[in-house]
């Protein structure tokens, strides 16, 4: 599915300078409790493509694959956008998508006014299925919570350990595993496990230290299909921020950079710990004013 570093036998509009034109996809994705809903508006600045759409020997392509449960789809339009419903049962992890211009049938000696003068006075044989134009690919995550992307909770728990002493974070699960011992887990559940000013200190220590330790030895064969691995993958992909780090992830000769990383992954820990603690003073102060 992926087209990235191919090349084809015939110019094709998206891929390197091949023809001197544009093609946008502009995607958005809804949800209810039963199926994803997918629009994709498609925009095409090219002539010779629109006519060979209009002419019916062309037309829009949308192909949906499912890695993970392999369910794939291709569904085709005459019009440049598609709305499609998938049913949340269907997929998992993540989905892949790919739009494209295709040919409906053979198309003898195609030009393209706009070719790229490396291919000028040359004509080509194009057979149903060729791509004409491919758009830019994309993908979404089904598992992440996009609504909450930057709660400590998108990518960490605290959870009950085997170490009566201390506490260890595992990177196997889905999530970011703070495993405390259990004395320490259960003093946790009943007195901080809720609303309340301690998350903040929570973040600038327990959270804090397992991220890093995650940054550090992040492996993408042992944790890339993780979701704790692919909500900070996608945070660092759309987080302008963040996109400078993103060389750093899983380089542990690298350790200043894990742990400014981390520090802007969960907003300043330490300024909303000072902050907290000084919340904290003033209250009490007041109370024995009182």
């Amino acid at each position: 599915m992926n087209k990235s570093g191919l090349s084809f036998p015939h110019p094709v509009l998206g891929v390197g300078d091949d023809i001197h034109s544009t093609c946008e996809i502009v995607p958005s994705i809804t949800k209810d409790t039963t199926n994803y809903y997918i629009h994709f508006a498609l925009s095409i600045d090219n002539k010779d493509i629109l006519d060979l759409i209009d002419m019916g020997k062309a037309s829009f392509s949308c192909e949906i694959n499912c890695p993970s449960t392999f369910y794939r789809r291709v569904v085709k339009s005459t019009a440049p956008y598609f709305d499609i419903s998938v049913n949340r049962k269907d997929v998992s992890k993540r989905i892949d998508f790919e739009c494209a211009v295709v040919a409906s049938r053979s198309i003898d000696n195609y030009t393209n006014a706009d070719f790229h003068k490396d291919f000028e006075g040359f004509s080509f044989q194009i057979e149903p299925g060729d791509y004409l134009a491919v758009f830019r690919e994309g993908h979404y995550d089904v598992d992440i919570k996009y609504d909450k992307l930057r709660s400590a909770g998108s990518f960490i728990k605290i959870v009950p350990g085997d170490d009566d002493v201390n506490t260890l974070y595992y990177l196997d699960s889905e999530k970011i595993e703070i495993r405390l011992p259990c004395t320490l887990f259960e003093d946790y559940r009943l007195s901080f496990n809720g609303p309340g000013k301690h998350a903040n200190i929570f973040h600038s220590s327990l959270a804090f230290n397992a991220l890093v330790y995650a940054l550090m030895n992040y492996s993408e064969e042992e944790h890339g299909d993780k979701l704790w691995a692919r909500t900070l993958k996608y945070r660092l992909e759309i987080e302008e921020p963040l996109r400078r780090y993103q060389e750093y992830l899983g380089k542990r000769d690298a350790p200043a950079e894990s742990l400014k990383l981390a520090q802007a992954l969960l907003s300043n820990p330490y300024k909303r710990m000072f902050k907290t603690m000084h919340d904290i003073i003033d209250v009490t102060d007041n109370q024995e004013d009182d």
